[in-house]
């Protein structure tokens, strides 16, 4: 029997409603792609480490983001293992009867999603949550939930250059000195904090976006203004540049392109119309249902395109 300290890093859909994600049926919300581990022995003493890539099979290009957050490219996933191979190898060196040990409760929720949606032919240990143990012995006896980087520096523990956080096996050790420091660590205490994987699916659509009015002095005025050329993303609320300017719809109403760094493309609308008598500008917006970067781009293009034409006819 051996402690396994445990840390995973995946990678998520570009967007909601991905191409990929539909033919994993809506199933699979994030996907592995690294394992890595460090065995203690029951003195808690480091006795070997554990590191895998995995290659993805649905959501292969990897996010901005988590590229960004987890140094993980597209070079470091092409010689990969499959998920069930790279199970079957951490299953091993994992050895008999091990204590699975994360920093949190996600790590447990995400391995226990993925062995369920690809079908690993054997049952996920019980895993222990060293976070909350942590919290619960040496900082206000409650399970608060703290970063391990706090811990790391509560404890005096050193990081190192060649040690990257959010770099699953290198998060893993990190955890392990965490853990050799605990002062009143016992095997029972640890496994009192049972990190119980919770259930992942579909996150609920987010409800529409209320249309902004805003007073106005005239259309022309507005949408000159730098306040036009900002809108909100409708999914996360942060702010999208408008790069190109409005076109005038055969309606009358003007429409946009706007970028949201996490969630993609998305369109702006705003109608002028007169509130009490005074002029306001209704805007609203909406994602499209289609984000692929190639479509984005040649989008943004054919916007540019139009706003040319159009100042060319008003010129």
């Amino acid at each position: 029997m051996n402690y396994i300290v445990m840390d995973l890093e995946w990678n998520q859909p570009l967007y909601r409603g991905q191409q990929a994600s539909r033919r994993a049926g809506g199933a699979l919300m994030v996907e592995l792609i690294q394992i890595g581990a460090v065995k203690l022995d029951m003195e808690r003493r480091l006795v070997g480490s554990f590191n895998r890539y995995v290659a993805p099979v649905h959501y292969r290009k990897m996010h901005p983001r988590i590229r960004r957050i987890t140094g993980i490219s597209q070079e470091d996933l092409a010689d990969a293992q499959p998920f069930l191979q790279a199970m079957d190898d951490f299953k091993a060196w994992c050895g008999e009867d091990p204590l699975l040990v994360t920093w949190g409760c996600d790590d447990a929720s995400v391995l226990k999603h993925n062995m369920d949606f690809f079908r690993v032919p054997f049952e996920l240990p019980e895993v222990y949550d060293l976070q909350k143990l942590y919290a619960m012995q040496d900082v206000d006896g409650q399970p608060v939930q703290r970063s391990l980087q706090a811990a790391l520096k509560h404890y005096a523990i050193g990081t190192r250059n060649d040690l990257l956080f959010h770099n699953a096996v290198d998060d893993a050790y990190y955890t392990a000195l965490v853990m050799q420091k605990l002062p009143s660590f016992t095997q029972a205490s640890l496994q009192s904090i049972v990190s119980a994987p919770r259930a992942m699916g579909p996150a609920a659509a987010a409800a529409p976006a209320k249309p902004d009015t805003i007073p106005i002095n005239s259309p022309e005025q507005y949408l000159a203004s730098a306040a036009a050329r900002n809108a909100s993303c409708p999914t996360c609320g942060s702010k999208g540049v408008i790069p190109e300017g409005y076109v005038r719809q055969r309606n009358g109403d003007y429409m946009a392109l706007a970028d949201c760094p996490n969630h993609g493309l998305y369109y702006v609308v705003v109608t002028f119309r007169q509130d009490a008598g005074k002029p306001v500008a209704v805007r609203s917006a909406e994602m499209s249902s289609e984000q692929s970067p190639a479509y984005v781009a040649t989008k943004h293009l054919q916007w540019a395109r139009k706003i040319a034409q159009a100042q060319e006819i008003s010129a």
